[in-house]
Parts: structure tokens; C-alpha cells; sequence
């Protein structure tokens, strides 16, 4: 189904009424979506589910995942830590150990992706 430019316009409008100095306000959020429940206003399906949408986007933007193939040493971890900060101050990280990389890391901020693991690697070279 194809949101209407209503829709999307008005999603966009109450995305932004929950903004409080760049960063989503929480209790604003849940006022808007439980106001869109309740009084059923027309389109409302869709513009709750392109609020939900963007407030999705908005929040993966302040949640990094690191993965690696063994537990990082701490002077790594707080490197990592120092970069990713320095592009986002308020970023929110999780270490995970996934031995499926086989080696090196692989930082997820947001829709960005930094891929420098081993299996990254092999996955390139089969292509050629």
C-alpha cells in the first residue's frame, strides 16, 4: 500500500513536534501515537506507521552495534568508542562477539556499516 502525500506530510509534521533539541522526547512520541489510536483521524493507519517509520530511523541513528570475532582488548573497545562518539556524542554502544566473522569487526551506526571482517573479505574475493 502507498502512503499518500497527506500521509506522509503529516507524519513528517508530528515526527517533528517530538523533536526537543535534535533528539526524539519520549512521552511526546507516545501522546502522538496514542492520539493517532485513538481518534482514528483519516489516513491514520498510515501515518502512524510512517511516524513509527521515521522515529525507527531517527533512533538507530544513536545505537551502535560493534561486532567482533573475539572480545575486543579495552584499548580498542575505548578507541572504537572515542571515533564513534566524535561523529555522534550522545551514541549509545553494544559489543557483540559473533565468531561467524572469523576475524576483525564489523561497526553498525545507524544505516552506516563498516565492514572490516574476514568474512566481508572472502565474500569480495568470491565475487571476482
Amino acid at each position: 500500500m502507498k502512503l499518500s502525500r497527506e500521509a506522509k506530510r503529516l507524519a513528517r509534521q508530528l515526527f517533528d513536534a517530538t523533536l526537543v533539541h535534535g533528539r526524539l522526547d519520549e512521552s511526546r512520541s507516545l501522546i502522538v501515537a496514542e492520539t493517532l489510536v485513538t481518534k482514528k483521524p483519516r489516513h491514520g493507519f498510515e501515518i502512524l506507521k510512517e511516524f513509527t517509520r521515521l522515529t525507527r530511523l531517527h533512533l538507530s541513528a544513536y545505537q551502535a552495534v560493534v561486532e567482533s570475532a573475539t572480545p575486543l582488548e579495552p584499548s580498542l573497545q575505548a578507541e572504537i568508542t572515542a571515533v564513534l562518539q566524535s561523529r555522534n556524542n550522545q551514541v549509545n554502544i553494544t559489543t557483540v562477539v559473533n565468531p561467524a566473522l572469523l576475524g576483525g569487526t564489523r561497526i553498525r551506526l545507524g544505516s552506516d556499516v563498516w565492514d572490516g571482517s574476514v568474512s566481508a573479505k572472502l565474500q569480495n574475493l568470491k565475487k571476482f
